[in-house]
């Protein structure tokens, strides 16, 4: 991870920048939320999301709905519509 990769958080100065923290998060939340992200990385991340409320309440948004879909039973969800929403998760957590 950069140095706050999101610029500057709300309240300091600077102007926040909605834009660079959706692509923080896209970038970073499946390596967070599976515990591969380095140590490093993982504290530096927390301490964005405290200081940015629109990333902690994605974050927030992320894990509801995580918890949301592991409800359904497996023979709620056709194999194909499953198999098409890991390949568009994947393609969308690719690093460049």
């Amino acid at each position: 991870m950069r140095d706050d990769p999101c610029g500057p958080t709300p309240g300091s100065a600077g102007k926040h920048d909605a834009i660079t923290c959706q692509k923080l998060i896209l970038d970073c939340l499946l390596d967070y939320e599976s515990g591969a992200m380095p140590d490093q990385d993982r504290r530096q991340l927390e301490r964005h999301l405290e200081a940015c409320p629109p990333c902690g309440q994605f974050l927030t948004s992320y894990r509801a709905t995580g918890k949301t879909l592991q409800m359904l039973k497996p023979c709620d969800v056709p194999p194909a519509l499953a198999s098409a929403v890991v390949a568009f998760v994947r393609s969308r957590s690719r690093k460049p």
